[in-house]
């Protein structure tokens, strides 16, 4: 009896105990889904600016914004701005479709920019610029980048009179 008595004890206490959890069940760490820059371009309006040294043109869209800055001194810059960031120092580029022709630039991130491009004012510069200036699409790519094109009219009579400050920088 006595062992019958141990084994109900034993039994008794095992019921007492609180049951193991259950297993934690993990989901994987979902991915995020890629950002796919929109295809379909929005139409940018030109403004321009003369300040000293520094002559700056912007082409706005509320989506989206170029801005193309050159001087002071020998050198020129294109930025886009849009309304997602990413990480500073992402690689990225900057491309151009237009009539005047089809380039691309390396491009680097900023906490204010999406991507920002540099050049040598030179004459390739130069050249650069009047292709922008004769309208195209702008683009910005690269990982993490979903800004849609943007597409730049012909600068127009406005546009010449300012590349005249471009003009009479050094370069």
């Amino acid at each position: 009896m006595t062992r019958i008595a141990a084994a109900l004890l034993l039994l008794g206490l095992a019921a007492c105990q609180a049951a193991p959890p259950p297993p934690v069940r993990t989901r994987a760490a979902a991915r995020p889904a890629p950002v796919v820059a929109p295809t379909t371009p929005v139409d940018g309006a030109w403004t321009f600016s003369v300040f000293a040294d520094r002559c700056t043109a912007r082409a706005t869209h509320r989506d989206m914004s170029v801005i193309l800055a050159a001087g002071p001194g020998e050198r020129a810059s294109l930025s886009v701005s849009a309304g997602n960031r990413i990480p500073a120092g992402a690689a990225l580029r900057i491309g151009f479709r237009g009539a005047g022709g089809t380039w691309q630039l390396p491009a680097r991130s900023d906490r204010r920019r999406l991507a920002t491009a540099g050049w040598a004012l030179d004459a390739a510069g130069q050249e650069r610029i009047q292709d922008l200036l004769g309208g195209g699409t702008v683009t910005a790519s690269g990982t993490g980048v979903g800004a849609p094109p943007l597409a730049l009219p012909d600068a127009g009579v406005s546009g010449r009179d300012w590349f005249g400050c471009v003009s009479r920088l050094p370069g």
